[in-house]
């Protein structure tokens, strides 16, 4: 038998790596991965799938193989369920949708619609050098799962799948939901074809209650390159609005019996109402985002609109920011829309696109109500940016997104902007008033992508671009100078990576490929390394070569730029919250822990806590109950340095053992 000095020596020791795991992020407590902020005034709990750890595979509920997902089976999860992409509580349970294979379909659509065509064995083995495995984009028996709608208790953890492929068949993509006088109503696609899905949570009986679109129609709309998306939704006056797409553009609608199906919906706007601002077609900005969000405030419906098309492209690196319009219903029922920010010459608008002229990256803009203000959240267009990188070897919108992190306004009730987090323009000579520059500091946030208000307090959640662009992240310190021989291989294999995946065919393209085809990439980087490139003039003697130096030049560049932002990232989502609606504090800055949670998708208001769904496309998306301890006040500032974080999480560690050693010190020596 073991002495008591031993026992207490052991759970001494492993208390001691709990509080150092506790320290540097999540950790498994009692069964549980859990996440406390820097001062522990917050704690999150993972729900799904809780004996689960970071990095391994989630997603709500089970794969079993061909196509089949299962409420419970042996807790292998799902990889396929990439995000929980709408949710909302009710009692005990939370409701969740996800979205099946995110970045596989944005890459099946990239190919098939916007006509970058490539080989999905070739692209599939490409990502998997890119991210070493770590990239979902299929199931490995070949079948496709699709979305799921389930129900979460979030106190015993038992999942109720209740619409899906294994249920009835049917794929769901649901992107939002609203409850609406006891009833919840999903949005998005039902089976392809955009819907309205009411859920009764008395009974959860699950029922279609408006087609946006016909299957002849969707067709029609598929082959015009119209996005005919359902994607706002909101509750106004006691009313039912909801958005949608048709052959002929965008409308927004109203009931106050939607129970009654498709002849209980008015339409209130059309693409002409909306100063044709919605850009809806899938080579437009966000892939025709179109009508973003809507959301009551002041007793006025404003709508958020992604605008930028092809034809209105400032320049080959941007699309036309995001317009905010304002509707107003009338006595007699009909409504009045006024453009808030958009053409400020031809619509008499108080604020152009994107609200500062020199804020020229936002596709969309994010809307939450906190307080007496309206906050707006800017959402960049890195759909086209990726799309740059995979198929023309491209950084520089990329690039210049990362120039350009994402800001924060908030609009009064007389629709007069502050800026709340971002950097100093013309417009906002001071920066943003919370003293926090664009990103809340972190250039990598790309998407203001969800905020609530939560018993108080406003709580912010971004799109870290760098889980995505880790393969960047860890080729270089993004010095050219000081690049190792090792380095430049590591960096110019990268490059071939990216030429051999794209499909541009102009002859610089072309020509690098074969400048690689005659070189290795080890006598590559002794050249590049050297500046010394006289054994490839030799080999190419007679013909122009300038075009293959100049790609390869021109995507080592890149990179470096990108690599600047990316190297110092701490992967992963980011959350803070705010009591004022000003200043900020972090919960978070790396997706609690796991770096492949690149994105806080999803907000639900709980009495149990505020539940939070991730976007995660490698693992797939896991749900986290998120809740406060009102006796800690101490919150990190979201400016606080990298290394002041690691010295302040160092010194709690230090004062945690040493209290620890004194109070157990009895219990050695007994």
């Amino acid at each position: 038998m073991k002495s008591r000095k031993t026992k207490a020596l052991l759970s001494l020791i492993m208390a001691a790596v709990m509080l150092f795991n506790l320290a540097i992020g999540a950790v498994a407590f009692n069964g549980a991965i859990t996440y406390s902020s820097a001062s522990g005034k917050y704690t999150a709990t993972k729900i799904s799938h809780p004996d689960k750890g970071l990095g391994e595979v989630d997603g709500i509920v089970d794969y079993v193989g061909n196509g089949v997902t299962a409420a419970v089976d042996k807790g292998q999860g799902a990889r396929g369920q990439n995000y929980s992409w709408s949710a909302i509580g009710v009692g005990d349970y939370v409701y969740v949708a996800t979205c099946y294979n995110a970045m596989g379909q944005t890459l099946d659509f990239m190919d098939s619609v916007l006509g970058n065509d490539f080989d999905k064995a070739e692209m599939q083995a490409t990502l998997d050098v890119m991210f070493n495995g770590d990239f979902f984009t299929g199931e490995v028996d070949g079948y496709n799962a699709g979305g799921v709608l389930v129900k979460v208790n979030v106190h015993t953890n038992e999942v109720t799948q209740l619409m899906g492929k294994s249920i009835d068949g049917i794929n769901v993509l649901f992107r939002n939901v609203c409850e609406y006088k006891g009833k919840l109503y999903f949005c998005g696609s039902v089976s392809g074809l955009a819907k309205i899905v009411q859920v009764d949570p008395a009974t959860d009986e699950c029922k279609i209650v408006y087609a946006g679109i016909s299957a002849q129609d969707a067709y029609l709309a598929h082959k015009a390159n119209i996005s005919s998306t359902i994607r706002g939704l909101c509750v106004f006056e006691d009313k039912l609005i909801l958005s949608a797409v048709t052959l002929d553009g965008p409308q927004i609608l109203i009931s106050d019996h939607p129970w009654d199906g498709q002849e209980a919906f008015t339409e209130i706007a059309n693409q002409e109402d909306l100063f044709n601002y919605p850009a809806y077609h899938y080579t437009d900005s966000i892939y025709g985002g179109s009508i973003w969000e809507m959301v009551e405030f002041n007793g006025s419906v404003y709508v958020s609109l992604c605008t930028g098309t092809p034809e209105n492209k400032p320049d080959k690196y941007s699309m036309q920011s995001f317009a905010l319009v304002r509707g107003d219903e009338n006595e007699d029922g009909t409504w009045t829309w006024t453009a808030i920010a958009g053409d400020q010459e031809k619509d008499g608008a108080k604020y152009t696109f994107g609200i500062d002229p020199e804020r020229t990256r936002a596709g969309a803009g994010v809307l939450q109500v906190y307080g007496d203000y309206l906050y707006i959240g800017e959402y960049n267009d890195e759909q086209l940016a990726l799309e740059g990188i995979l198929f023309k070897s491209d950084f520089e919108f990329m690039n210049r997104n990362l120039e350009q992190s994402v800001g924060l306004y908030r609009m009064d009730k007389n629709e007069n902007m502050e800026l709340v987090v971002g950097d100093a323009t013309s417009m906002f000579p001071d920066g943003g008033i919370s003293g926090i520059g664009s990103g809340f500091g972190r250039h990598e946030n790309q998407y203001m992508w969800r905020m609530t208000s939560y018993n108080g307090k406003l709580y912010v959640g971004t799109f870290d671009t760098s889980s995505l662009l880790e393969p960047v992240a860890q080729l270089t310190n993004g010095d050219v100078v000081t690049m190792s021989l090792a380095d430049w291989q590591k960096l110019l294999g990268f490059v071939k990576t990216l030429l051999d995946m794209t499909t541009n065919k102009d002859s610089e393209t072309e020509d690098a490929k074969d400048l690689f085809e005659n070189f290795s990439i080890e006598e590559l980087a002794k050249m590049f390394a050297g500046l010394d490139i006289k054994a490839i003039v030799e080999k190419f003697k007679g013909t122009d070569i300038s075009g293959a130096i100049n790609k390869v030049v021109d995507i080592v560049k890149g990179i470096l730029e990108c690599s600047k932002y990316t190297v110092t990232a701490d992967r992963g989502f980011d959350l803070y919250v705010s009591e004022d609606g000003v200043n900020f504090k972090t919960i978070t800055t790396n997706g609690f822990g796991d770096p492949y949670n690149h994105g806080l998708r999803v907000f639900a208001n709980m009495d149990a806590g505020l539940m939070i769904g991730t976007a995660n496309p490698f693992y797939s998306t896991q749900i986290w109950m998120l809740e406060e301890d009102p006796s800690v006040t101490e919150e990190t500032d979201p400016a606080t340095s990298t290394v002041q974080l690691i010295i302040e999480k160092l010194v709690r560690f230090v004062k945690a053992w040493v209290s620890m050693i004194f109070e157990n010190l009895s219990l050695l020596w007994k």
